[in-house]
């Protein structure tokens, strides 16, 4: 199946490096909504998440995680059958993304979550990504 690519963003009213502070560890997924941190571990590079919800455990590496350019990219090592949430024959073979923090002013910064996964997941990944944002927004701008 073919991969696509959406864009899910915010801008929040603090500094890149605040925003850097609560988002840009990659074994910290507290602000990411449905998610229990005491489910997610690491191994390395790899990020182990489990939900109760799911019967598999998503396993991503970190490919590049830059703390001065307030960045981090990860990919899936491999491919994992979403056949229990999407149905027979539903085989996720790419699921990436970047996290980006861009200052745009003393105290507001820019921030993007691109994705890239098969066409029948990418539309509920995004909707989990922008909310993940739209959370932290709230959260840090109170």
């Amino acid at each position: 199946m073919p991969a696509i690519k959406k864009h899910a963003q915010a801008t929040i009213n603090r500094s890149a490096d605040d925003i850097w502070a609560r988002i840009g560890n990659f074994a910290d997924i507290s602000w990411i909504p449905g998610t229990e941190p005491q489910n997610c571990t690491m191994n390395g590079n790899l990020r182990s998440v489990t939900k109760d919800a799911w019967s598999f455990n998503l396993v991503q590496r970190l490919t590049e995680h830059d703390d001065k350019r307030h960045t981090y990219s990860y990919d899936l090592p491999e491919p994992i059958s979403f056949e229990s949430i999407a149905g027979p024959g539903k085989i996720v073979h790419v699921l990436n993304g970047t996290l980006t923090v861009t200052p745009t002013g003393e105290s507001q910064s820019h921030v993007t979550w691109d994705l890239e996964a098969e066409d029948f997941i990418a539309g509920g990944a995004f909707v989990e990504y922008q909310l993940a944002l739209d959370t932290v927004k709230a959260e840090l701008e109170g």
